[in-house]
């Protein structure tokens, strides 16, 4: 009774053990996700208070009649710089948003799973790099204003509309991604080469030659010939005349027929890309 005791102890002990490691990982899971909650609470809050600081807005000092711009935090002067910040934050923003959007519904259903952990991190950067290209690409592609001029910049690029394009790329990170595939192709689209027909032998006219025949012509019967097609015997270039895209006439050599056996016949492709056809054999005979 005493060792049973103690081997039914012992194997209660066993189990607490195992039951621990298996509710470890979900205590931790717990917490990072909890702490990926918070973050995602606070982050939308803190992007907004810095977009509201770095918002430029009209401003005339005492004693003087032309507006400047300013912010409740004037880091630089330069409008450009004024306008990547606003685009950059509010790519942020967007990405912030969407993220947390994810996450309330993943956890709202109780589907929320660590693995993805790294993708409410990354989501932030990486809509600030698209919100980024896509200013780039619409603020070179539609303003020309002068960067040594201010006014004219401020005059041509509304920040507003630079802030909600900077924040749709963020939301919309995928979307966003299409959008920037598909410039990207029309501006370096190449223009697509003609396919050109692989030349065919069909037959050979005569099919078969006499040892030192006196005539040398053979008539090459197939398809995809042109001008410029090359007709080899034996792997030797040998003189043709194209009748049109089915019928070349060429002249062997006498070497050719100079003994029985088989003369491989092939055509090459004049253009580029269009190959060599199949090889057929001319029968030299006694």
């Amino acid at each position: 009774m005493v060792g049973d005791t103690a081997h039914s102890t012992k194997t209660d002990d066993l189990e607490k053990v195992q039951e621990a490691r298996v509710l470890a990982p979900s205590i931790v899971e717990k917490r990072l996700e909890l702490a990926l909650g918070v973050y995602l609470l606070i982050l939308p809050l803190l992007l907004t208070c810095l977009l509201v600081a770095i918002w430029p807005s009209p401003y005339t000092p005492q004693g003087k009649t032309a507006p400047e711009l300013r912010s409740l935090w004037n880091f630089t002067d330069q409008v450009e710089v004024r306008l990547l910040s606003i685009v950059l934050v509010s790519g942020a923003l967007g990405s912030a948003i969407s993220a947390a959007r994810s996450y309330a519904n993943f956890h709202g259903l109780g589907r929320y799973e660590a693995n993805w952990t790294w993708w409410y991190l990354m989501k932030v950067p990486i809509g600030m790099g698209l919100a980024l290209f896509l200013y780039m690409v619409v603020r070179g592609g539609l303003f020309s204003a002068s960067l040594s001029d201010n006014g004219a910049v401020m005059d041509t690029a509304n920040p507003f509309g630079f802030a909600a394009l900077g924040a749709l790329a963020g939301m919309f990170a995928k979307e966003a991604s299409d959008k920037l595939e598909e410039i990207f192709k029309a501006v370096f689209r190449t223009a697509e080469k003609p396919v050109v027909p692989r030349p065919k032998i069909d037959r050979l006219e005569p099919s078969a030659k006499k040892v030192h025949d006196a005539d040398l012509a053979l008539k090459v019967e197939g398809s995809g010939f042109d001008a410029r097609s090359v007709v080899k015997v034996d792997g030797k270039k040998r003189d043709s005349v194209f009748r049109n895209a089915g019928l070349l006439i060429v002249t062997l050599s006498s070497e050719d027929l100079a003994k029985a056996g088989k003369l491989p016949v092939a055509v090459a492709a004049g253009t580029e890309g269009g190959g060599t056809s199949a090889e057929v054999f001319l029968a030299v005979v006694e």
